[in-house]
């Protein structure tokens, strides 16, 4: 074997001995509070700000972690949340968020309610802020994933404008 191929698989090895585990996601907590998420975030002003008159929010999300805080229940997830405006057969995008945030999760009688949402700060501090959020495996998650989520918005306002599947988005 050679030297070159022996360190190269050491250097690989210790890469993946060094890297987060992904977060662990309870399914079974998730699928009670991930709905109630879906639905606070596009109204909710500490990710979207007020519409255009005619425009709607639209999100998507994925999570990233699940972690219980005494009663509360704190979901980090990965979202992207862009306002669309219909403009006779299209969509008009017309702004938007995306990237890591936190909902804070409080048990009510009627079950879940969104109490709060973390959101990063901008610029320089982001970094910073995403790992006071997140567990270390999660920050990882959120760091790897920034600029490829693939998530998008689109399909729903799509359909909730009553607009075809192929029909064109324009940016403002």
């Amino acid at each position: 074997m050679s030297a070159a191929l022996l360190l190269t698989g050491t250097a690989v090895a210790v890469l993946l001995l060094t890297s987060p585990a992904r977060p662990e996601l309870d399914e079974d907590l998730l699928r009670a509070v991930a709905p109630v998420v879906h639905t606070d975030l596009p109204t909710n002003r500490k990710v979207v700000w007020p519409s255009q008159p005619g425009g709607r929010w639209f999100c998507a999300q994925r999570p990233v972690e699940i972690r219980r805080d005494g009663d509360d229940v704190r979901l980090g997830l990965i979202a992207n949340c862009s306002m669309y405006v219909r403009r006779d057969a299209a969509l008009v995008l017309s702004g938007g968020f995306s990237g890591g945030l936190v909902a804070v999760l409080t048990p009510g009688p009627d079950g879940y309610r969104v109490r709060d949402v973390e959101v990063p700060v901008d610029g320089a501090g982001n970094a910073e802020s995403l790992k006071r959020m997140f567990s270390t495996a999660g920050y990882e998650e959120v760091r790897r994933s920034t600029g490829r989520t693939g998530l998008d918005p689109t399909p729903q306002a799509r359909a909730a404008f009553g607009l075809p599947a192929n029909a064109p988005v324009a940016s403002r």
